[in-house]
């Protein structure tokens, strides 16, 4: 039963570090080692999320780190995703006879942009223009 255990666990290891191009035996090595980190599991708690992953050092556990990031950032990327064709799809059907692909462009640029203007800087940097 442990020795099935463990070759699952090895198999699991070799997916892992092949899907992130790491060194196998390094992250089977930072894996045992964190499995006895008496001051991670001291300072880890049971209500932990994301912030379990900044408790191990770089130095430490680069390859875990690594697969944390890069794990983490995969469904940061699917929701972008998501959410520029879902806005594309709204933005096509809503001005389709009018959109061209520049415009089109710069649309889904605004709508997924978490760019907010300062409006008070722009209105003091902007002459008003006198009518004749």
């Amino acid at each position: 039963m442990a020795e099935n255990l463990h070759k699952q666990l090895k198999k699991d290891i070799d997916a892992l570090a092949s899907l992130f191009h790491l060194n196998s035996p390094a992250v089977e090595n930072e894996i045992i080692t964190l499995q006895n980190d008496i001051e991670i599991k001291s300072r880890a708690t049971q209500g932990m999320k994301g912030e379990f992953w900044e408790l191990l050092l770089q130095e430490k556990y680069p390859n875990l780190r690594r697969c944390a990031m890069n794990f983490t950032a995969l469904f940061g990327s699917t929701y972008l995703c998501e959410s520029a064709f879902s806005h594309m799809k709204i933005i096509k059907s809503k001005y389709r006879s009018t959109m061209t692909d520049d415009h089109l462009v710069a649309c889904i640029r605004l709508v997924t942009s978490c760019y907010n203007p300062d409006y008070e800087k722009l209105a003091s940097s902007s002459q008003c223009q006198r009518s004749h």
